[in-house]
Parts: structure tokens; sequence; C-alpha cells
């Protein structure tokens, strides 16, 4: 067995903070699995600082020269990786700015990965933050919080990194990546007034979908033509999109070659009565999901480099997510209770990010779902909308929070089969110019393309480049 690096997530530490305090039974759970001679160097990874000023690159660079200063026989011998929510974001981030390829990291393994970040991190630079420097003496950490929220441009980028052709995390990197995630909240936080910390389909601090590494990633950007689009022709499009009249979308290109059946998949397991954190049932360390935990932790340290062996793990992962729901379905509740089968209903996070074609965010904007049916019994895209959420920092991204299934009859029904076809309009904003318009777009889906690129459990990034367009008196030339 390699050597093993555990890396937590950010609010974990305290001034006072034992290892066993942060990671739980989760080093012996380890030892007993491979016993205490095969677990070689078992290194516990402590980030301590979360000053204001500390961003997720330095926390990496530090990860970096704490490696190559401390444990240079981790770069040289290759390790596993155990990481935990905010550890995700460590993690990826290090082997975008300082992995060679391939990458000395054999395994990564993201239990409750907060990949596309947590709605905690926006409600944790107010109240919640006053509450964390008040019992564990340490900063807020205001820098990590803006990676952490929802559309932040720095994730996606990080994300977006490796899709590209040179930078595959399994194929160039040669990382095979696991995600585990829970669907539980504790049920003192279910009194609580804050809606993400119980959230249906998430673990009281990350959603289902956040944590899932299979994610869709769709670029549009404008036609050739748009760009000589004349001014007449602008105001026509403006001029319906504002009467509520349907455009053509003729002046925008999707690209659809980055949707997540189009890259090697990522073994994803929904673990049964799993929360982020907590004794009993947290995901690092709960004492009584440990049968559901530990087994695919120790598959996924002894799954060799090999695509076959690698897919063979995938098919474990989603036997177990299986076994998780036909488990959950057979539930009973009483009227005393929260529904337990509407906590694990499975959901999908829409995540649209908005720029121009410099590059700039568009802050003034709107999105509106529009289903095409006149029956008002239909199930409609817009009405499957829970939460909507636009970044406080990077204003050009808006979050949306889909619910797409249903506890029905005692079984899982899809709900994305069931919706008619979407028009998603899309306008931008200029308060401060008149002489500055924004082409407006339209994405036009039918239910099979709803399918396509909306997965439940999956998070879906609509990348955007709005073509802002200056009017004739911005800038003249005259001939004389």
């Amino acid at each position: 067995m390699k050597p093993i690096l555990l890396i937590h997530g950010y609010s974990t530490e305290g001034k006072d903070n034992t290892v066993e305090d942060i990671y739980g039974s989760l080093p012996e759970e380890l030892r007993k699995l491979f016993g205490s001679g095969m677990v070689f160097d078992l290194n516990l990874s402590r980030w301590i600082s979360l000053n204001n000023g500390i961003t997720l690159d330095d926390v990496s660079f530090a990860m970096d020269r704490a490696l190559k200063e401390e444990f240079p026989d981790l770069l040289t011998s290759d390790f596993h990786v155990i990481i935990h929510s905010t550890g995700a974001l460590v993690v990826r981030n290090w082997i975008k700015e300082f992995s060679p390829k391939p990458s000395p990291i054999k395994n990564l393994i993201h239990l409750a990965g907060a990949n596309f970040g947590s709605g905690l991190a926006h409600i944790g630079q107010g109240q919640l933050s006053r509450w964390k420097n008040r019992i564990s003496g340490t900063g807020v950490g205001t820098k990590v919080l803006n990676e952490l929220e929802f559309g932040s441009w720095k994730t996606i980028d990080l994300h977006r990194y490796f899709l590209d052709p040179a930078n595959s995390m399994y194929s160039d990197y040669k990382v095979q990546e696991y995600c585990i995630i829970g669907s539980q909240t504790l049920p003192s936080l279910r009194l609580v007034p804050i809606r993400y910390l119980k959230e249906d389909s998430a673990d009281n601090t990350v959603r289902t979908s956040a944590g899932n590494l299979n994610f869709n990633y769709i670029p549009v950007k404008p036609t050739p033509d748009a760009f000589h689009l004349s001014i007449p022709e602008m105001e026509d499009l403006i001029q319906r999109r504002f009467e509520g009249k349907s455009i053509a979308d003729k002046c925008y290109n999707y690209n659809l070659a980055y949707l997540g059946n189009t890259r090697q998949e990522i073994p994803f397991c929904i673990a049964y009565e799993t929360a982020h954190f907590g004794e009993n049932i947290g995901v690092v360390s709960g004492k009584q999901n440990r049968k559901s935990i530990m087994p695919l932790i120790k598959r996924a340290l002894e799954t060799p480099y090999e695509v076959d062996e690698y897919n063979k793990t995938v098919e474990v992962f989603a036997k177990a997510r299986k076994a998780t729901f036909t488990r959950v379905a057979k539930l009973k509740n009483n009227i005393f209770e929260w529904n337990k089968q509407s906590q694990y209903e499975g959901h999908a996070q829409l995540i649209f990010r908005l720029r121009d074609q410099f590059g700039n965010a568009v802050e003034h904007f709107d999105i509106t779902f529009k289903s095409k049916t006149r029956r008002t019994k239909d199930l409609r895209f817009e009405k499957m909308i829970e939460d909507r959420h636009i970044n406080k920092k990077d204003k050009g991204s808006m979050t949306f929070y889909l619910r797409t299934q249903n506890f029905e009859r005692k079984k899982w029904v899809d709900q994305l089969g069931k919706l008619p076809p979407v028009n998603i309009e899309i306008t931008g904003h200029e308060p401060l110019s008149e002489d500055i318009a924004y082409v407006p777009m339209n994405i036009s889906l039918n239910r099979a393309q709803i399918q396509t690129v909306i997965e439940t459990f999956k998070t879906t990034i609509i990348d955007i480049t709005l073509l802002r367009l200056p009017s004739e008196k911005v800038f003249a030339v005259s001939r004389r």
C-alpha cells in the first residue's frame, strides 16, 4: 500500500483541535483495513490559518512547499490522497499548478468534496462566521469562502482546466478520482432557519450534485455573423425580447463536446444515512456508517491504474448507490418527522456564467425559463427550481437548484423525462450607457435535449460569451 495523505476542508481546524478532532477514526480504520505494517506512512495535513487574505492558491502553494521540504519522498514514491470538503479544491488546484504529468497522486478519494461550491459559503461570511470565530478561535477565511460560493469563476476555471485535451486528469495526470457523499442532515440542524443546512439531496453542507465530478460543461459563443449585426437588427432582437416574444437562436453556437458522458466516468456513490459531519453519521468518521463508507474507500485505494479495473470500480460505486436508494425506499415515515425519502430525491445544479467577448462579467442580466405548453397541469421546467443564487463576488454567475426526481408510489421517478420543451432566454443590459447593447440569446431545448444537458446528481455549467456591441455613436470614421 502506498502512503496516504489526508487533507481536510474549510473550518475543520481550530486553535486547540487535535488530529483526532479533525480526522476522527479514519486513520485507525485505514490501518484496520490494510494492517499497520502496510500503511507505511499515513500523513495528516493541517492547513491551520483562515485569515481573510488567504486564498486557495496560497493553501495549495503551502501544500507544495510542505511536501517538497518535509516529505519529498511522497513526491518520488507516489501516494494516495483522501480529502474532505474543501480539500477537493486544494488538491485539484495543487495538481493544476504544481504537479508533473503523470502526477505522483495515484488514487484521489473525495469525501463530500465541495467541487462546485457550498451554500454555506456566502452565509459563512455573516452569521456563521461570527459563531465560528467565537467557538474555534480562527479567522473567517473570506477569500476561501469566495471560491466556495456557488458559481465562483475561479472554481469553474479550475475544473474546466482538466477538460483541455492536454490536461485530462485521467489520461495526462493519470490520477483516478472517486466521489463519496451523503444525502442526509443532522436532526438538530432541521430547526435552524438556514435552507442550506437542510436541503434535500445534500449532506447539510454540500449538494450531491456539487460533489459529483461527472459534470457537464457547455461553452456558448457568438457566431461570426453576430459581430456584424446592424443596429436595426439589434434593436429588433432586443425589442422582441422585451415584448416577451421568442427569438431564433441564430446568433450563438453551442459546443456539446464536454458533456460528462464524453469523458472517462468517475466512480460516484451516495452513501446511506451520511452527513457532512457528525459523530454518528459524518462522512469522515461517523460511527454508524463505516460499513457503507470504508469498503468503498478500500476498493478505491486498491484500484490499479488500468481503465478496465477503473470502470469496474465505477460499477461497484453505482451498485452501492443503487443499494442506498433501495434501502431508503423501504424507510417508514410518521407525521412527527420529516419525509425520509424527500431528503434523497435527486436534484441537479445548473450554473450560468455570463461574460462579454472581452472576458468581463455581464453584471446586469436576466435569465427566463419558458416551457412550451398550454396545459396548466403539465410539469414545467421553471417549477422545478428550488433555489437560485447570484454570486456576490463574480456578478456574472447565477446558480439554479432543480428537483429532478420524486419518490412516487414507492419508486424513484425521474422528472426530466416528463418536461415539455423549454426556451431559456437570456438578456444583458448596460445601465450606464444607451450606446451599448448585448445580443440576446435563446437556448431552445426539446425533451431529449433537456435530459442530455441536465442530469440528476450532476452539475451543468453553461459558459456564455454574451456579445456586447457598441452603437455607431461610440466611434465613427468619416471620409473627407
